[in-house]
């Protein structure tokens, strides 16, 4: 059968299966494998690959021969003027019969939506920034409400609705008490003079009469008090003194390495409860997807009015700085495709595993440089320093760094590794074709693709990091006002922190700030002892077996932790300190030490902690205490840890909620 006609039957199975997300995809090829009777040989092929670039070459083939061919141009995600005119006037329809802030909240998403899709610049994106203004004025969200309508009067808002824009702006000024108002007033009577005479224009014209009397009645001055309060973040914890060989951590942790428990971290002194052993920075952040349309692309910081980048309709950014600096970083490359990803139903760990190889060729300056690094890399046999830099440092923004953690490529079962080769083949398909990442748009033509070596290489890089990201990729999270744990914000890699082991009932506290991960020491640490962190299975909320299965099913491993060896009781199960503790003495300093902990959980689920360092100090105390005179768990200890969790929490990353707006 002629290749055309390879190419036909291809391009037919993928119209209808692109309707479809890649789990179907997949399932279509292991039909056809099973069908034909080259399941089993496939198997056993792949398994004697060595490595992950001649993965991707036989999985290449592999597609190929068996007629699923994508055409990434069959999916029009372009940006669309008509499209945008639709969604707007569906978010018209919320906003009119708006009755509550969360319906003021859908509308809000609705006109979000539709500025995404308008093409830049136009009329479209215009009124649809007009629009969303509207409903930011509802919600008291006023400065940017302010900044929306700059934005539609930038892009060429009709003349005979200025009037309107300009009176919501003054309004916001005054409520503001913003001092440039008065010269608002005079701007807003130029354009409602402009008006054609009618009731609207009438309207106006009073409501701009009883703004100016405001004006002239009140003093004003800009005070932003109210608007920075909501959206400050508390100062970056600082480390006392700094590692000479991972450059985020502190001088009381070393690396060390054995046969039983790799690579993983050490006291190399006492370390006391609370104290910073890390600050890092992730060499890469990725915005969760249930995330784009509230939560900016570059920062990831919440954003209630977030502007889309202009040429794509899938990233949102809080400012037009954070839109610039991602498209010099890697939105240039991703922004042909990642609408198209989003549409297969790619994960976040897909599309995190192609910015970092997007990440590496750019540190690297090409693909041929980060190949001669890596292949030093490779040589290395020192399993302890395997990822450090020519400096003898471990540094956090090297891609070597990345690049040297666990993949657990030998444990994985044949089905786990083939389907993230699958995936990877159709992410480098559309890094290929979609962008001139490597020179040139390539063709369709999937042979050609698995016979280039820059091409394949890459893919070899996005398989490997399809590997790392499960095993060491930590959730970067934010803290809302009413929910008691933490949710995803992100995906951060980070190199140091994936080298900290797993225990289910950890003595390290991770908590995500703006563009860090901080860890603290959540109780006293001996010299020696082993930093544990946990991956998300504790002993307070899921049974022994439960933990065991889902850490060997995720992790390889089989966890020998002092929980897991004494198959210590859920929370609801712990003895409370007055039965476990023997003495009278010990007893009541406990007792005296727990004092005011009812009353720092009151203010910590009001979120009413900021400004309050005490809060932090005691709490720490009453570990302390309690960690010198309890033998084991308590129930006690665990409510401490998860109240210190949740303050931490609120010092960290925030989403701000137009329900708790201070303004109204």
């Amino acid at each position: 059968m002629c290749a055309d006609l390879f190419r036909g039957i291809g391009h037919s199975i993928f119209n209808t299966l692109l309707r479809s997300k890649m789990e179907d995809i997949v399932k279509e090829l292991m039909f056809t494998l099973v069908a034909t009777d080259k399941y089993y040989d496939v198997i056993n092929n792949f398994q004697k690959l060595k490595t992950d670039q001649y993965r991707v070459i036989f999985t290449f083939n592999i597609i190929w021969e068996n007629h699923i061919i994508p055409y990434s141009h069959v999916v029009n995600l372009s940006k669309n003027a008509e499209e945008s005119e639709r969604i707007r006037e569906d978010g018209n329809s919320v906003f009119v019969t708006s009755t509550s802030n969360l319906n003021l909240r859908i509308a809000l998403n609705i006109y979000t939506q539709s500025i995404s899709l308008a093409p830049y610049p136009s009329r479209q994106l215009a009124l649809a920034y007009a629009n969303r203004s509207a409903v930011l004025y509802e919600l008291a969200l006023y400065s940017e409400c302010i900044q929306d309508i700059n934005r539609a009067l930038d892009f060429n808002y009709p003349d005979d609705r200025k009037g309107k824009l300009y009176m919501r702006k003054t309004q916001c000024l005054i409520i503001l008490k913003n001092v440039t108002a008065k010269n608002m007033i005079k701007k807003t009577e130029y354009w409602i003079n402009k008006m054609t005479s009618g009731p609207n224009k009438l309207k106006l014209q009073t409501k701009l009469d009883e703004l100016r009397q405001k004006t002239e009645q009140k003093s004003f001055q800009h005070d932003p008090m109210k608007q920075a309060e909501l959206e400050s973040e508390s100062p970056l914890p600082v480390i006392k003194s700094y590692n000479n060989d991972i450059p985020c951590a502190s001088d009381a942790v070393v690396l060390k390495y054995d046969e039983n428990n790799g690579r993983h971290v050490i006291a190399a002194r006492n370390i006391d409860a609370g104290e910073v052993v890390v600050v890092e920075k992730p060499y890469s952040l990725l915005l969760s997807q249930e995330n784009t349309l509230s939560h900016c692309s570059n920062c990831l910081k919440n954003s209630l009015a977030p502007i889309p980048c202009k040429y794509c309709t899938y990233s949102l950014y809080c400012s037009e700085k954070c839109r610039d600096i991602e498209w010099s970083k890697c939105h240039y490359i991703e922004c042909s495709f990642f609408s198209i990803m989003a549409k297969y139903g790619f994960n976040d760990s897909d599309f995190l595993s192609l910015r970092l190889a997007v990440l590496a060729v750019k540190e690297a300056g090409s693909i041929h440089a980060l190949k001669t690094m890596l292949e030093e890399v490779d040589k290395s046999d020192d399993s302890r320093t395997k990822g450090f830099s020519q400096d003898g440092k471990f540094h956090s923004d090297k891609y070597i760094s990345l690049y040297s953690l666990e993949r657990n490529t030998e444990k994985r079962p044949f089905i786990d590794l083939f389907r993230r080769t699958i995936d990877t083949c159709f992410i480098l398909y559309l890094l290929a074709t979609c962008t001139k990442f490597f020179g040139i748009k390539f063709s369709d033509d999937l042979r050609a693709l698995a016979r280039n070596d820059d091409v394949t290489f890459v893919g070899g890089l996005i398989l490997r990091h399809q590997q790392i990201i499960p095993t060491n990729v930590h959730c970067f999270t934010e803290q809302r006002y009413l929910e008691c744990d933490p949710v995803q914000r992100g995906l951060a890699a980070m190199p140091f922190c994936s080298l900290f082991n797993h225990s289910c009932s950890p003595n390290m506290m991770r908590i995500s700030r703006s563009q860090h991960i901080v860890l603290y020491a959540m109780y006293p640490i001996r010299k020696g002892e082993q930093l544990f962190d946990n991956y998300g299975y504790h002993f307070a909320v899921m049974s022994k077996i439960q933990r065991q299965q889902k850490l060997l099913q995720h992790y390889y491993f089989t966890c020998s932790c002092i929980p897991c060896q004494e198959n210590w009781p859920l929370f609801t199960d712990l003895k409370s300190y007055k039965i476990l503790v023997k003495t009278k003495d010990d007893k009541n300093k406990i007792k005296n030490a727990l004092k005011k902990f009812n009353t720092y959980v009151n203010l910590a689920e009001k979120g009413d902690v900021l400004n309050k360092p005490y809060i932090i100090e005691d709490l720490l105390m009453m570990i302390r205490v309690l960690y010198d005179r309890v033998p084991i768990a308590c129930k006690e200890m665990g409510e401490v840890v998860e109240t210190l969790k949740r303050v931490n929490g609120l010092h960290g990353n925030k989403c701000v909620s137009v329900e708790i707006s201070m303004y109204k």
